[in-house]
């Protein structure tokens, strides 16, 4: 399958996504709730950092005897956050996601409190995502063949999780189980050696397109206007592309799982990944 198939492919797709995501507005607020989220967390847990030892951090990192340490420290500790938050949501709004799939009532709150009720489970995979994300980030600093090396076990894992989120909150099974889960699920739908077909990088690439260019006709009238315009449009953008991107993972597991998938067709979610 070429490029411009792909992008096709992740086009139909992104249309599909929205057609559900019309149905129920409410999925666009949890990327943006995501996103405040890590934000908020984010430079509050680096900021403290350095407000109250800015020095001795910097110190620490550039230390011989422990530099490495601190520096990987530093960064499951930043991957832990971050995948947390984003899995936390993700798992909302692929539960309100399923809901309209199946042609069910949903709101925010329902995705929020299923979510809190899974906590445990979220932080388990966020903890093991956290782990694998440090351990490729020391392989790809190893030298070249690290890289190549990291790149595929990379692209490897993205597959073989696929279906992780929703497998972890829908079937009561441990982190492992759950990763071993989604395996077998891509195995036994789309075979044993599998590449992914789908980008929705057509889709946000038009978006930004539109930001830039909205913007480049308001520099004009002002410079302020025109950046604000800009920045907004392209959150919107990210945002969208997050929201549908969610709602696919939710339809192509209700489709592996034998469950309804509301407006995507079969052919289509068949054509999702393609063996190598």
């Amino acid at each position: 399958m070429n490029f411009f198939t792909r992008l096709s492919n992740g086009w139909d797709l992104a249309m599909l996504s929205l057609s559900t995501i019309r149905r129920q507005k409410s999925l666009l607020l949890f990327p943006v709730f995501s996103g405040t989220a890590l934000v908020l967390v984010l430079s509050t847990f680096f900021g403290g950092a350095s407000y109250f030892g800015g020095d001795r951090v910097e110190a620490l990192f550039h230390d011989e005897q422990y530099g490495q340490i601190a520096i990987y420290g530093t960064a499951f500790l930043y991957y832990l956050i971050n995948f947390f938050i984003i899995v936390f949501f993700n798992a909302a709004l692929i539960h309100c996601a399923i809901k309209v799939l199946n042609d069910e009532e949903t709101n925010v709150m329902d995705g929020i409190n299923f979510s809190l009720s899974r906590i445990d489970k979220i932080f388990g995979w966020a903890l093991l995502s956290a782990t694998v994300g440090t351990l490729l980030k020391a392989l790809q600093e190893s030298g070249k063949p690290g890289k190549i090396i990291a790149g595929l076990i990379g692209i490897t894992w993205s597959v073989l999780t696929f279906f992780v989120v929703p497998v972890l909150v829908y079937e009561n099974k441990g982190v492992i189980d759950s990763v071993k889960r989604s395996g077998r699920l891509m195995r036994e739908k789309w075979g044993e050696s599998l590449a992914a077909t789908v980008s929705f990088g057509a889709f946000q690439f038009l978006g930004f397109l539109l930001a830039a260019l909205a913007g480049y006709l308001l520099m004009s009238i002002n410079f302020w206007l025109a950046l604000v315009v800009t920045l907004v449009a392209i959150l919107i953008v990210v945002t969208v592309t997050s929201a549908a991107q969610t709602v696919f993972v939710a339809a192509v597991y209700n489709y592996a799982t034998g469950r309804p998938t509301g407006d995507f067709d079969s052919e289509t979610l068949d054509g999702a990944f393609i063996q190598k």
